[in-house]
């Protein structure tokens, strides 16, 4: 799995993160069939090797219905890094 490089367009390998984070967005886009829902999103910061510059990678996002679920889902994987 790869992704490009928004600044150099040079192919990015997705598979070695450099940094790795958990969030909430809202899913805002109509044409997504959970809009209106929350994704915990793990999202994983990637460097590019040709120019250095980082940028992030949606790996993965599961939707909730409502705010409360989706912060005590990210509660749950914060609690469970310690």
């Amino acid at each position: 799995m790869s992704a490009r490089c928004r600044k150099c367009t040079a192919d990015v390998p997705a598979d070695h993160p450099v940094d790795a984070f958990e969030r909430i967005r809202l899913a805002d886009d109509p044409a997504d069939p959970s809009c209106g829902h929350f994704y915990v999103e793990t999202v994983y910061v990637l460097e590019c090797p040709a120019c250095r510059h980082r940028q992030e990678h949606s790996h993965r996002a599961t939707p909730y219905l409502t705010l409360g679920e989706a912060q005590k889902e990210l509660d749950s994987l914060e609690l469970g890094k310690g």
